[in-house]
């Protein structure tokens, strides 16, 4: 690919209706990583529990694995742009309910049930509408410019969380997030333009039945279940570290700051990996999948034995630069569906992605236990690494049978 045909970042962003997109997505992430505090903050204050405050955080991920998919039908259905700006402004009255003087602590849990209900309708709508506003290779720098924002954000969000929400107080942060989201919406209706629904009503059936066949489309094609199992792999390889910084900063002798550090290698591995993947020629990025897998998981293999939290963060350094496996196989995954299907594999590949990562996080916590946290992180990337391995071998059999049988049939 010559310099002239390759899609760069500023030739995506110049896009009027993906930059509306990537911006309001910016906002609304650092406004949501600003809402988890204050709402963490409020029900501590009101529970006293520790439980209570963690559980603030869980319900966003509940609510993904519980109706993921069901509500990611939504977006194929219906006007993407209109799901989009619905959830946006939608949540804002939500969230501001919260500021009123003496809610129930009940009333706390059932508006971010609610709030969390509306994730996945919009995430879906808008990974669905992407497609249609980048064609070609374009949607694939803009899945990385987009992973970047939320990345970005995200960290910006957990460091300056704490402080905004001492500053500004906790109602103070609920009202940004609530102002965050009518912002989304606003600069969407404003610059993205409105297509038509990808599902025409005559094959519309009822959300369930709609739902289930989006599950099968992504179960029966061999090319989405390939591209989905390098994706949670992928995702499996390098989640244990993020989950156990705290406790292998701690181990080696660091404290907050370390673990902050460690938490960041790894984004920082995908960051930086990613410009790289991009130069790569779209034909050939999907070879790159088992290579990529297997960077994520044999850096991690050597956690235990490193000794400083120098030495760790450059090993998941380099396993985060493997994790930019996912950047291809999400990119593929997407282009692979039929765009009246694409918010309902959507749903199920973000839901089953939702369900690796806490089932791995569970595990890996549990393995600190008897092992140390290092250990622990090896042991998961062992884990991951067999798997990858069976999954390698599996591809090389289907690829063999299918050369066996184009030979019998020109015979």
């Amino acid at each position: 690919m010559t310099a002239e045909q390759r899609v760069t970042y500023r030739s995506v962003l110049s896009n009027r209706e993906f930059a509306a997109i990537a911006a309001g997505t910016g906002l609304s992430v650092l406004g949501d990583q600003l809402a988890r505090i204050a709402i963490a903050v409020l029900v501590y204050q009101r529970t006293n529990s520790a439980f209570a405050a963690s559980a603030t955080y869980a319900i966003s991920y509940l609510t993904y694995l519980l109706g993921g998919p069901l509500l990611s039908a939504l977006s194929d259905r219906y006007r993407r742009l209109t799901v989009m700006v619905v959830c946006d402004v939608a949540r804002a009255p939500l969230l501001l309910a919260l500021c009123l003087p003496g809610v129930p602590l009940w009333c706390v849990f059932a508006v971010l049930i609610a709030v969390g209900a509306l994730a996945p309708p919009f995430d879906s709508a808008r990974s669905g509408l992407q497609p249609d506003i980048l064609p070609g290779d374009a949607y694939v720098v803009g899945s990385a410019i987009l992973n970047l924002i939320f990345q970005t954000a995200q960290v910006l969000g957990l460091v300056a969380g704490g402080a905004l929400v001492a500053l500004i107080s906790v109602r103070g942060a609920l009202a940004l997030d609530a102002a965050s989201f009518l912002i989304s919406g606003g600069l969407m209706l404003a610059a993205v333009m409105q297509r038509p629904p990808a599902q025409r009503k005559a094959e519309r059936s009822t959300l369930y039945r709609d739902t289930l066949s989006g599950l099968r489309l992504v179960t029966h094609t061999p090319q989405l279940r390939r591209l989905l199992a390098y994706a949670l792999l992928g995702s499996a390889a390098v989640i244990a570290p993020e989950g156990l910084a705290v406790p292998v900063a701690r181990s080696l002798g660091g404290g907050a700051l370390e673990a902050g550090l460690l938490t960041a290698s790894v984004p920082a591995g995908f960051l930086v990996a990613s410009a790289f993947v991009l130069r790569v020629d779209p034909e050939r990025r999907t070879a790159l999948l088992p290579w990529l897998a297997l960077l994520g998981c044999v850096p991690l293999l050597f956690t235990a034995q490193a000794g400083s939290p120098v030495l760790v963060g450059l090993l998941w350094f380099v396993a985060g630069a493997g994790g930019s496996v996912n950047l291809i196989a999400s990119a593929a995954f997407i282009q692979a569906c039929p765009r009246e299907f694409r918010s309902r594999a959507y749903g199920v590949a973000v839901t089953s992605l939702y369900a690796v990562q806490g089932l791995v996080l569970l595990l890996a916590g549990a393995l600190a236990g008897p092992l140390s946290a290092t250990q622990s992180v090896a042991a998961m990337a062992l884990l991951t690494l067999v798997l990858l391995g069976v999954m390698v071998a599996r591809d090389k059999e289907g690829s063999q049978g299918n050369s066996d049988l184009v030979r019998s049939t020109s015979g």
